[in-house]
């Protein structure tokens, strides 16, 4: 009787052990999914909508020659394995050149390091279903506020929520040419 006692209290005691280590695990798991590829929390703020979401990825990735940009700010929108995609024309077809966001940050560091970057929306119609979104956001973009050369285009921004904030999971854009103007469903409302 005794050793059935002692038997049955090392299981309880093992059996403790064990969901105590499994809730450690899943604890570790929620703050490592909570944080972006190098560690940065994103602010609630930024990510308490899709329009939110997207406004903060503009901000942090315009600047004039020579900022230094919030990177992390804006890794902190996305999922780690984010896609993000450039679609232009090539000899009448559509191609397209995928990064993955380290990718993506390397090479918008470069060009605005050397450059300057100024983007912003001038539309934007958001589509919710679920805990998915697509954010289609028409913008403009120039080296300098004062640049006479524009840039137009379209973003497809798809989003995901978690149950607490907005990620990106993937991004998509091609510039506006003679030959494919932005619709004007994506410019109204433009600001």
């Amino acid at each position: 009787m005794r050793i059935e006692k002692r038997r049955k209290s090392q299981e309880v005691y093992r059996l403790l052990r064990v969901t105590l280590a499994w809730l450690i695990l899943i604890m570790m798991g929620s703050l490592a999914f909570a944080q972006t590829n190098d560690g940065t929390t994103a602010s609630p703020e930024d990510v308490s909508s899709p329009s939110a979401v997207v406004r903060a990825s503009y901000i942090a990735i315009s600047g004039p020659s020579g900022q230094i940009l919030n990177l992390a700010r804006f890794r902190s929108l996305f999922l780690p394995q984010a896609q993000l995609v450039s679609v232009n024309e090539k000899d009448g077809k559509g191609a397209a050149r995928t990064m993955t966001l380290q990718e993506f940050t390397d090479m918008v560091t470069a060009r605005i390091g050397k450059d300057g970057h100024v983007e912003h929306e001038i539309a934007q119609r958001v589509e919710v279903y679920g805990n998915i979104a697509n954010v289609w956001s028409s913008y403009e973009s120039r080296k300098t506020p004062e640049d006479p050369q524009v840039t137009r285009g379209i973003n497809s921004i798809q989003l995901m929520y978690d149950g607490s904030r907005w990620w990106i999971s993937g991004a998509q854009w091609q510039h506006e040419t003679a030959d494919a103007p932005i619709p004007a469903k994506y410019l109204a409302g433009a600001r």
